[in-house]
């Protein structure tokens, strides 16, 4: 069966935009408190509407980042670097404090080498799905581009392990059609195979989250699953003692990247059944859905996600058109 690429690149950045919005109003609650404000999601959001009226800057960052593809014909550092200080004119929508001093430094002249942060936080991971979908025809340019995006503001080998992971599951993901479920042994051999055989200790940690993660998809019920990975790899200071036991997804990107691929692979059968779930998992629920919400936009497709949820997304025709230019790049170099 053919691969609809335009399709699947739309799918992608409308993914993160629809569920970095609808996990935004949300964020920093705890999951049990988010569901206590309705029985029916679907319901609430159509009678709540201005709730979910913007983006944060997990997709601001993924549509700059996609923006620096397009004008560098692929991967340029200064295209990049220069796309990241063009964020600070947006503004900026509730940036993390790890992606915001970084990116000053850089508007000041402090080479990223310097500026990046110490954070193993999941800044870099929200936004670089646009690298999974153009490199996923060079899976070695695919990993050196993704941990180079990541350094240039977070220097902890967190996020650059975070970042390329959701970058491969991107590519894995537009390389198969949502007729076919996913094999998860396959999946997870495949995101994990770039990590594999480091000598970072935290990278090989997380080789053994995801195992945990494969393994607990079917043992593990939606909540159990999110209780289990909330803050996995947390460590003291910022391990919160009181969220023990509660879903509330850390913004380490171990856990929040953990938690996305654990919600995508338990709620196949539908972009809104899935994205739903992403949005509203507690704890940094817009970045869990930004970052789920790539992997199932990935996988189903623009074709399959309802116009109700694209509705949502303010500056839709923009995002549109980055992804047709971004698509076109990407068939000019690997579609030949």
């Amino acid at each position: 069966m053919a691969i609809n690429y335009l399709d699947k690149f739309k799918g992608t950045l409308l993914g993160v935009a629809i569920g970095d919005t609808l996990g935004a109003p949300f964020e920093g609650e705890l999951r049990s408190i988010i569901h206590s404000n309705f029985t029916n999601f679907e319901e609430f959001i159509k009678s709540n509407k201005k709730l979910f009226n913007t983006y944060t800057d997990d997709t601001q960052l993924t549509l700059h980042t996609a923006e620096a593809l397009i004008k560098g014909a692929g991967y340029d550092i200064d295209y990049l670097i220069n796309a990241y200080i063009k964020w600070l004119d947006d503004p900026p929508i509730g940036p993390g404090y790890g992606c915001l001093s970084s990116i000053r430094k850089l508007n000041y002249g402090v080479p990223w080498q310097e500026a990046a942060s110490d954070s193993g936080g999941n800044g870099t991971a929200m936004r670089v799905a646009p690298i999974g979908l153009f490199f996923s025809k060079d899976l070695e340019k695919l990993k050196s581009m993704a941990i180079e995006s990541s350094q240039i503001t977070h220097s902890h080998p967190a996020a650059s392990a975070g970042a390329l992971v959701v970058a491969r599951s991107v590519a894995y993901l537009i390389e198969r059609p949502s007729s076919e479920r996913i094999d998860a042994d396959d999946f997870f051999n495949a995101i994990i195979s770039p990590i594999l055989n480091s000598e970072d200790e935290i990278w090989e940690e997380f080789i053994g989250i995801l195992r945990k993660v494969q393994s607990s998809i079917n043992a593990s019920t939606l909540e159990s699953g999110l209780i289990k990975f909330s803050q996995a790899g947390v460590k003291a200071p910022y391990f919160i003692e009181s969220y023990l036991g509660k879903a509330f997804v850390h913004p380490y990107t171990l856990s929040t990247v953990a938690c996305a691929i654990f919600v995508f692979m338990k709620k196949q059968r539908s972009f809104k059944e899935c994205i739903y779930a992403l949005s509203t998992a507690g704890g940094d629920s817009d970045t869990i859905g930004a970052i789920g919400g790539a992997l199932a936009g990935a996988y189903f497709g623009r074709n399959e996600i309802p116009n109700e949820l694209i509705d949502l997304i303010k500056n839709k025709r923009k995002i549109l058109k980055i992804c047709e230019d971004l698509y076109t790049r990407f068939k000019e170099i690997y579609l030949k």
